[in-house]
């Protein structure tokens, strides 16, 4: 058996080039960190990392090892989260010399304990997960760890910002001659490396020039989440990196070993692991034919396989073994990505140019296009062509009509794996995408109350979140929902809801109902809101700076009329001016008439752009708080004088 000492001694000498990661470090905490109870640059900071720091090196003989140690403060009650620690392991990868410990403010030390490590499996690997003992406010919590891997060809982004206040983060780089890596940054935050070479030996293979890297950051901001954001991954400071080759630095005559470095070798890899999913079967071009015959239009077939894939196959769990599109079809059960895979070989089945399009969802972040790694997607959608028309398919949401994505697959671009080649294709906002209307016929009585009758119609993105609702609740708690949320107490007499089932149509809902007090009294005045169902009570934009742009999943629009029967006996003294409001995509406007004893209120608003820069928040957020202004508008009555009072 050979020795590995000459091995062990080798990673001990690369990561002597790394520096003392944490035989000078570990415990070592300073008076004036152990009594610090803030800092001055997030003054509501919960918790501060002090420093993060890690080495990946990879040894002569073709190892990965890669250390981490990593300190943090803990400032308020909110930060004891940071105690709960999660690593993640790929299948081959082992983890060694794992240790935790809190720092007590007296200086008191509490140690993990091995029995408190608890190994969670995962799909493509497992996690040691554990909670660091003795946390309280006012700790220094630190854990380190080793982890030793085969899997050269992927090397982990290295994150240097996080959700708290980062005091430092170093990572440290160590290649041997003959690897040749390529690293990019997602944000100007990552600087360039500090770059040195050295030579070190090996009882076996002799001397080789290693390569060192460092990066290192100081002072990051927090990355705090804020409304209409997809996924704070899309904003942190990373570090990507791609191997391209590796050639024997001892055969110089040698060809190098190329690994996947483009798109098109990305492409080619996927296809040939698609291609045994998509041979002709006859079985499965019989029942194609069977719901799409060659009679109808494109469209109409393509949207009858659509709907027997998304309605008629059960959606199960992942099993970690693909099942070829033939026996989801027979089982009529198959996880998301197998029901997607079974449209994609019927839709080929039936004809139509049809491809596999892996994703990035939204909350796993976007599409790195200078990161050609099959690790940054985890989805497939459709891709579908009829007529030099796009359409983009996922048959698991049972509420999602044909012409529709599900909002957390638009991301914004993805990787089509087509026959002969892939490509990053967009994927495009839908258009009219989300609309809610409201049509209502109201009366106002002497004493405030209004009665009601109220026809409401979602479509789009909204009819597909109503309809979710809807499932969940029983009809006539959603209809009291929807009333409540916009009222508070309401009666309601009668409702009907209909198209609930058809995703095609615009779900309708039409409610007969009273609210009392809804308008305020004051002697012989009455004053009553003028907007009725869409009316914005706030503006979600609170902050007045923004660091992130605003990313909204899609543009949405809402419509509304109500007709307004005043009481006998009141005159209509004021109503709200006409409000117009236009800016970087936001449209809105209000206006009110008054015609004898009626009212009539016509208000429109949408958006339809889907991204703002920072630059722009304080236009948005302006654009908003007019919007509100303007649902705070009344329209004013007054008793008129009775005849002996003329």
């Amino acid at each position: 058996m050979r020795s590995i000492i000459p091995q062990i001694l080798l990673v001990f000498g690369l990561l002597f080039y790394a520096g003392p990661l944490l035989a000078q470090e570990w415990g070592d905490v300073s008076e004036e960190i152990l009594g610090m109870t803030g800092i001055p640059e997030d003054s509501e900071a919960d918790a501060v990392i002090l420093f993060d720091k890690g080495t990946i090196a990879i040894t002569l003989r073709f190892n990965l090892v890669i250390q981490r140690h990593t300190r943090i403060k803990i400032l308020t009650e909110r930060g004891l989260k940071y105690g709960d620690v999660s690593i993640y392991l790929g299948s081959d990868d082992e983890i060694d010399e794992l240790r935790a410990q809190t720092i007590l403010p007296n200086g008191k030390k509490i140690t993990l304990s091995k029995k408190d490590i608890f190994t969670k499996k995962r799909r493509s690997g497992s996690e040691k997960v554990f909670a660091i003992p003795g946390v309280e406010v006012g700790a220094v919590i630190e854990y380190a760890y080793e982890i030793t891997s085969r899997r050269l060809t992927f090397l982990a982004p290295w994150q240097f910002q996080h959700g708290i206040f980062t005091r430092l983060s170093e990572l440290i780089l160590i290649i041997p001659e003959g690897f040749d890596y390529r690293a990019f940054a997602s944000n100007a935050y990552v600087p360039d490396p500090q770059r040195e070479s050295f030579q070190i030996a090996d009882p076996q293979l002799g001397t080789s020039f290693v390569g060192r890297f460092v990066w290192r950051t100081e002072n990051l901001p927090a990355l705090k989440r804020e409304p209409y954001i997809t996924t704070l991954k899309d904003y942190w400071a990373t570090l990507f990196f791609q191997i391209v080759s590796y050639r024997n630095p001892k055969d110089t005559m040698a060809d190098p070993v190329i690994f996947i470095k483009t798109w098109d070798d990305l492409a080619e890899t996927l296809q040939k692991s698609y291609n045994p999913l998509f041979r002709r079967n006859r079985t499965l071009e019989r029942r194609t034919l069977a719901l799409a015959p060659e009679t109808q239009d494109g469209r109409t077939r393509a949207e009858a396989i659509y709907s027997y894939v998304r309605d008629s196959i059960e959606t199960s769990a992942s099993s970690g073994s693909r099942k070829k599109p033939n026996d989801v079809l027979k089982r009529k059960k198959g996880s998301s990505s197998e029901k997607n895979m079974l449209l994609i070989a019927m839709l080929k089945a039936a004809g139509f140019e049809a491809n596999p399009l892996r994703i990035s969802t939204r909350t796993n972040g976007r599409l790195q296009e200078n990161w050609p790694q099959l690790q940054q997607f985890n989805y497939t959608i459709a891709h579908l062509s009829i007529d030099d028309e796009i359409y983009f398919l996922d048959t698991n949401d049972s509420q999602c009509p044909f012409v529709l994505l599900p909002p957390r697959f638009l991301s914004g671009k993805g990787f089509l794996i087509g026959e002969e080649e892939g490509k990053i294709v967009e994927i495009p906002m839908p258009k009219d995408a989300s609309t809610s209307r409201a049509n209502t016929q109201a009366k106002l009585t002497e004493n405030g109350d209004l009665l009601c009758q109220t026809t409401l119609q979602f479509e789009g993105y909204r009819g597909i979140s109503e309809r979710k609702d809807l499932d969940e609740d029983k009809p006539g708690k959603y209809v009291k929902e929807i009333l409540e949320n916009r009222f508070g107490d309401v009666t309601i007499d009668t409702f009907q809801i209909a198209q609930d089932k058809d995703v095609d149509m615009p779900l309708e809902v039409k409610i007969d109902y009273r609210v009392q007090n809804y308008a305020q009294v004051a002697g012989d005045m009455v004053y009553c809101p003028s907007s009725l169902i869409h009316r914005r009570q706030s503006n979600p934009f609170k902050n007045e700076k923004r660091l992130f742009p605003v990313e909204f999943n899609y543009g949405f629009a809402s419509e509304e009329i109500v007709d307004l029967t005043l009481p006998e006996g009141f005159d209509v003294v004021e109503i709200p001016e006409v409000q117009k409001v236009t800016s970087l995509g936001v449209r809105f406007q209000s206006e009110c008439q008054a015609d004898s004893n009626r009212v009539r209120l016509q208000r429109t608003f949408s958006v339809n752009r889907v991204y703002y820069t920072p630059a722009q928040y304080s236009r948005l957020r302006n654009a908003y708080t007019k919007i509100v202004s303007a649902d705070q508008g009344q329209i004013v009555l007054r008793r008129k004088p009775s005849e002996t009072e003329e």
